[in-house]
């Protein structure tokens, strides 16, 4: 396969030069990239100053109070996130403004009400939480206080969806990955500069962080969708939108088990510190699906598109361009993470050397990803989101299990090989 790339980058390299729209596609995708770099590289930087200066215990508490958080505001969302997005998409290559509004509005009037109830709920749930689910009967405080952060990162999620409907692709990136990170960098240095250096300083600047960005979406949102400009047109109803959401919805929730699952049970078997080492673990192998999330941001509207056109030779093309891309540009970073794993969790701080095993396996987990292109969001694209929905139970369930299985015995090596 390795001696196939030069010939490879040969071919993208000849189609860059004669196709206009696969070159559209790279350089979107270039300066996407660029964004979600900054995004991964201050995501990067708040766990790294979180752990060496703060503890790895530090880092443990932020992971469960975001686990926490993130769970909610995906239940909160409803799947209508991406619904929105396909939908933005549609009436954005009809120019309909009013439609666009409308869409959102609808799609409100569904989201707040949820997740003021989830609110409520893990607010009087807290010390239950703490106390029963976690044994951490001390974060009981922390954690009421996190339950009002639901409502700032559903608007979060839903803004930077609906603007990257709008093929606003670079605005979509930073609100994903790098607004949140970026405010934490800036508080958290701020903060050991002061001298306040205490265990929960990190998760209150999450609160903050999160809040504070939540807020400039909203205002992002307002400005590339001309809201203040035209009046509603309500083209598709609430009970629409459900409809097309809920599989997207039940994808989102096990994905989101995927993804957080591991952090909750071990938070219940094991330390914060262990949690954060866990985390770290996480974060430092995603850095090899970057560029996938980066050709992944400007694909999905084009998928969107091309299935609203009805041009099915579009669509298979924007797929092998993005399957392509996506091999080439992640390969390399995979290399450099799996040759020098231990110089990597070096740089964390005591707590983290002697994890390069666990570290391979969830490297062997992201290897897979890079090699599937953008199978599953093609699907949600294009009607089959039922398909991908199946398919996501049946992950998650195998997930959870393992987690279960395997956490009481092997820590988080086998936490690792679930999430895998």
């Amino acid at each position: 396969m390795i001696g196939l790339l030069p010939a490879k980058f040969k071919e993208a390299l000849t189609k860059f030069k004669s196709d206009p729209e696969y070159r559209e596609l790279i350089s979107t995708s270039f300066f996407s990239l660029l964004v979600r770099m900054i995004g991964t590289g201050t995501g990067f930087l708040v766990t790294l100053v979180t752990s060496r200066y703060f503890g790895a215990g530090a880092l443990g508490v932020v992971s469960i109070c975001l686990a926490i958080l993130i769970f909610a505001a995906n239940f909160g969302k409803l799947g209508l996130d991406v619904a929105l997005m396909r939908f933005v998409a549609e009436f954005a290559l009809k120019k309909s403004f009013a439609a666009i509004k409308g869409t959102y509005l609808s799609a409100l009037k569904l989201i707040i009400p949820v997740t003021l109830a989830l609110s409520f709920l893990l607010f009087f749930t807290a010390d239950w939480m703490a106390g029963t689910l976690f044994h951490k009967p001390y974060l009981a405080p922390i954690l009421r206080i996190n339950a009002w952060l639901t409502m700032p990162l559903v608007l979060l999620l839903i803004h930077s969806e609906c603007v990257r409907g709008l093929k606003k692709v670079r605005s979509y990136t930073f609100f994903q990955t790098a607004a949140v990170s970026t405010i934490a960098l800036a508080l958290l240095i701020a903060a050991f500069f002061s001298g306040k250096v205490h265990m929960y300083i990190p998760v209150y600047v999450q609160f903050i962080s999160i809040a504070v960005a939540g807020l400039l979406s909203f205002f992002n949102w307002s400005r590339y969708s001309k809201f203040r400009e035209n009046k509603a047109e309500f083209v598709i109803s609430p009970s629409a939108l459900m409809k097309v959401s809920a599989p997207m919805f039940t994808t989102t929730v096990m994905q989101l088990i995927m993804s957080w699952a591991g952090t909750l049970i071990l938070a219940a078997y094991s330390t914060e510190a262990d949690v954060g080492v866990y985390n770290a673990l996480v974060r430092i192998s995603v850095f090899t699906n970057i560029t996938y999330l980066a050709i992944n941001s400007i694909s999905m509207p084009r998928f969107a598109q091309a299935f609203a056109s009805e041009d099915k030779t579009a669509l298979m093309r924007n797929a092998h361009e993005a399957a392509r891309l996506i091999l080439l540009t992640s390969l390399p970073l995979f290399f450099v993470l799996a040759l020098f794993p231990k110089s990597i969790l070096d740089v964390f701080g005591k707590e983290f050397p002697g994890n390069e095993i666990s570290l391979y396996v969830l490297l062997a987990g992201q290897f897979i990803v890079i090699l599937s292109g953008l199978s599953g969001q093609i699907l949600n694209m294009t009607g089959k989101q039922a398909i991908l929905r199946n398919i996501a139970i049946f992950s998650a369930l195998v997930n959870v299990s393992g987690c279960f299985i395997l956490i009481p015995s092997f820590g988080i090596l086998g936490v690792c090989v679930a999430q895998s």
